[in-house]
């Protein structure tokens, strides 16, 4: 037989052929468990059988057995039809043990109810421990742990029992390698599947939300940013541990071994998990199961706004998460209804520029999907914030310096109607201000195809300075209006048709008789030139005629009535614009 310093050489063997000798010293404990092994005895003797007929090799003081003979038993596929058998047999065994193991485990069920479980710790706790001191041990198993579910041995004896729900100390994350290993164990942990997919039964993940702060709201974008803790909580007995503490995973390393919901924003823009200075991240794995995961991101989501009410509006934009594969029947989203921090929970000192936050309201939604080939339904929860903007901004920028250009326009009517150049002037700068003044105030506002409440301000103000300006067009046409029937020019009609006459007997005088009247002319001439300087002068044409109505429009009854009638129904519009849209806004508060 073989002895200690003795080497076995095989000859090594590819799918078809022996190709070279393959040398394995033996030792002590080696030739024992070469001589006690079935297989290794078998080939011994063949080898002892050899060694009879001469075909011993030696060669460098150690001992060689041949196996040439033992060719036909390999094969392309397996090495012989022993170790095939083998092989068979021990995959059988597997088997058979997992569908022992699934029978044994079949009927439990994972509620994943973690709201009743950690209030009850959480509000109770500290009672129970008074309480049951003597029974500590009992009193925490009851609380955490099923019986039902393997606890694997982690930690050290002095580092287990006595588990707390409080998280004054951790244990590093490197402790799960040996439950986790690169993801998938083979009869163990597996990476790719929920805490009870494997048992038929979904899991519940509970969600909560932290806003850290929020940007202003762009309207004409309708998207707001937010800087916020997305939270996450669900049952995995797998990693049920004995360790006194929770372990605390922080390296992406790590957690990407682990199961996790892949949650996804629905109504997102744009998202990234900050990783300043490290990644954000955080995994903490109670000693019960319970994973705890929480990671802050940056997120732009997507508001549609009603901008109806604008910039009296209240807007309500909502907060989607789904999970982006799995169904519902897999895992099932729920918020963490834990008030006044869950499942929405804002920091007091979030401070936005023409928003305040002044409520918020959550619900769970699942709807079909269609596919290809049928269709699923998924999971998902919302959340809404609602806002109300602060209308004081807008009130000082655009109301009441539209509403001053609308007075100042009015100070036409107290300027003397023939002074064109300064009530045009007046009423023109006025009209082209506020027309600016509205397309500064409407450029950060998208193009909708509705009117908003700035829109109906805007407009009407607008009209009553294009009625001043109408109104001093109107006068002015009435001023300058002439007519041929004023009495002033009846004597002046009458005289120069004598004149005519006159003048037509001199000069038939003159041609027939030939005689001159320089006398009779110089004065008939003189009286004429005396009547029509009298008849042109400004001053007696003015005074004829502002005595009658038929000439001239009266200046005085037109502007008098617009003094009281424009700032009259700019009041009245002021008063009912104000009423109604502060009616509707608490109307869509509500």
């Amino acid at each position: 037989m073989f002895a200690p310093g003795d080497s076995l050489r095989f000859f090594g063997c590819s799918s078809r052929f022996i190709t070279h000798p393959i040398h394995f010293p033996i030792s002590t404990t080696s030739s024992s468990l070469l001589t006690s092994s079935p297989f290794f005895g078998w080939l011994l003797e063949e080898g002892e059988e050899e060694e009879e007929d001469g075909g011993k090799e030696e060669k460098r003081g150690h001992r060689l057995v041949s196996f040439r003979h033992l060719l036909p038993w390999f094969r392309p596929i397996s090495i012989s039809s022993k170790i095939q058998h083998t092989d068979n047999t021990r995959r059988q065994q597997q088997r058979n043990r997992k569908s022992e193991t699934f029978d044994q485990y079949s009927h439990l069920t994972d509620t994943g109810e973690v709201n009743d479980q950690l209030k009850y710790y959480t509000h109770s706790f500290e009672q129970k421990v008074r309480e049951a001191v003597r029974d500590e041990e009992y009193m925490l198993k009851n609380l955490w742990y099923d019986p039902d579910y393997v606890i694997h041995d982690l930690c050290e004896p002095h580092k287990s029992g006595g588990q707390t729900g409080e998280l004054i100390w951790s244990e590093s994350g490197d402790r799960l390698l040996k439950v986790i290993g690169n993801g998938v164990v083979e009869d163990g942990y597996n990476m790719f599947m929920a805490p009870g997919q494997s048992q038929g039964k979904r899991t519940d993940v509970h969600v909560a939300v932290y806003i850290e702060s929020m940007s202003s709201f762009k309207a004409q974008s309708m998207d707001f940013e937010v800087d916020m803790y997305l939270a996450m909580g669900w049952f995995d007995r797998r990693l049920a541990h004995n360790c006194t503490h929770p372990i605390l995973v922080t390296s992406k390393l790590i957690a990407e071994r682990m199961w996790y919901p892949d949650l996804y924003f629905v109504n997102s823009k744009y998202a990234y998990l900050q990783e300043v200075t490290t990644p954000n991240l955080m995994v903490i794995v109670y000693p019960d199961g319970l994973i705890f995961k929480t990671m802050r991101l940056d997120v732009t989501l997507s508001c549609m706004m009603d901008l109806k009410l604008f910039p009296l509006d209240y807007q309500e934009c909502p907060l989607t998460i789904q999970s982006f594969a799995y169904i519902e029947q897999i895992v099932n989203l729920t918020w963490r209804d834990d008030p006044p921090n869950f499942p929405i929970g804002f920091n007091p000192d979030i401070k936005l520029n023409d928003m305040q936050i002044t409520n918020k309201r959550f619900i769970k939604c699942a709807g079909p999907y269609p596919m290809f080939r049928g269709e699923a339904i998924w999971s998902c929860i919302q959340g809404f914030i609602v806002m109300k903007r602060l209308v004081l901004f807008h009130i000082i920028q655009t109301y009441i310096p539209t509403g001053m250009l609308v007075s100042i326009s009015w100070m036409s009517f107290w300027l003397d109607p023939r002074a064109s150049p300064a009530r045009i002037s007046l009423t023109i700068t006025s009209l082209l201000t506020l027309t600016t003044m509205s397309n500064g105030a409407r450029q950060d506002l998208p193009q909708v195809s509705y009117i908003k409440a700035l829109d109906i301000w805007l407009t009407f103000s607008q009209a009553l300075i294009f009625l001043v300006l109408l109104e001093y067009s109107f006068v002015s046409y009435y001023m300058t209006k002439r007519t041929t029937n004023c009495s002033h020019r009846s004597p002046f009609y009458e005289e120069r048709v004598q004149e005519c006459k006159r003048e037509e007997k001199a000069r038939k005088s003159i041609v027939n008789n030939n005689k001159p009247e320089n006398a009779n002319n110089k004065e008939g001439s003189e009286l004429t030139r005396n009547k029509k300087s009298q008849q042109f002068s400004l001053t007696h044409g003015i005074s004829a005629c502002l005595s009658e109505s038929s000439a001239l429009m009266s200046v005085t009854p037109v502007p008098a009535h617009s003094r009281w009638l424009f700032p009259t129904v700019f009041t009245i519009f002021c008063v009912s614009y104000w009423l109604y849209f502060t009616w509707r806004s608490s109307a869509s508060e509500g």
